[in-house]
């Protein structure tokens, strides 16, 4: 984590805050601008009238011009939940990967604990375990590093699962930044469908190494699925590679797109070389 938090890069990432592009509602003061009805004397719009509103916050003025009952909502400042879904899936294990994973996780947490949002880390296989609940503040930082630290790779993958098991702990709506390969036998539409559903906003931010994205050949192979443990014997000549090249690109793209109709930030990790540029597009808001 040393050569991730160097004092250069953290002047760096100590000037930025995590990217927004949902509006969510804090439950607690924060350094960020949100709607929330009654809050400051900052009007910001209109809604309906629901029953069991606070009827001191009906526009009669609105009333009379437009015949029906609609609220005034005002502008507070909020915090905002940054939920870090670490992939530590055995697949992880290949190359740098869970460390990729582990710096990127270390690096939108401090900035998010900087600015003063809340910030949660929960690490995922099978299923789905807390590694850090919702926590705010700087003192929280070296907890932060400590329980990253400790994430080990191992098991299969499903990310279905732990969008179930976050979704089950009733928590309240915010930015979920998904660290994984997406390497999901299981797929990742419908799971990452259902966190929009909830108001929720993915992040996707995928690691693979280095070896899986440009392999070479190597000959009579036999593979071995590191979830699964299944083997298969392949003959890795340049013909084969263009067929995995092909198909590995099929599944960027799948990814790609289905992240720009959905407005969704995607990056993605093949090496450390690309970090830091993987961190600050992110984190300055690229493509907004």
């Amino acid at each position: 984590m040393s050569a991730l938090l160097s004092p250069e890069f953290l002047a760096r990432l100590s000037r930025l805050r995590i990217a927004v592009r949902r509006r969510f509602a804090g439950s607690s003061a924060g350094g960020r601008r949100s709607l929330r009805r009654g809050a400051s004397a900052e009007f910001a719009e209109h809604r309906p009238y629901y029953a069991g509103d606070d009827v001191r916050r009906i526009d009669w003025n609105a009333y009379a011009r437009l015949e029906e009952l609609v609220l005034r909502l005002f502008v507070a400042e909020e915090d905002v939940t940054l939920y870090l879904l670490i992939d530590t899936s055995a697949s992880l294990s290949v190359g740098t990967k869970l460390e990729s994973a582990k710096k990127i996780a270390a690096a939108l947490g401090y900035v998010a604990l900087s600015g003063s949002e809340r910030v949660s880390v929960m690490a995922f296989g099978d299923g789905l375990t807390t590694a850090l609940p919702p926590s705010r503040g700087k003192k929280r930082i070296a907890t932060l590093l400590m329980q990253l630290d400790r994430l080990e790779a191992q098991g299969g993958t499903s990310l279905a699962r732990a969008v179930d098991g976050l979704l089950s702990r009733s928590v309240r709506p915010g930015i979920v930044a998904v660290i994984s390969d997406f390497l999901d036998p299981e797929g990742f539409a419908r799971p990452l469908d259902r966190l929009l559903a909830q108001k929720f906003e993915p992040v996707l931010l995928q690691v693979l190494d280095r070896q899986e994205v440009e392999p070479e050949a190597g000959g009579d192979l036999t593979l071995i699925d590191s979830e699964r443990g299944d083997r298969i014997e392949v003959t890795l000549d340049e013909r084969a590679i263009r067929a995995y090249r092909a198909r590995l690109h099929a599944f960027f793209g799948e990814l790609e797109s289905w992240s720009k109709k959905r407005g969704v930030h995607y990056g993605r990790l093949t090496s450390d070389t690309q970090l830091e540029d993987l961190l600050l597009g992110y984190l300055r808001g690229a493509g907004r």
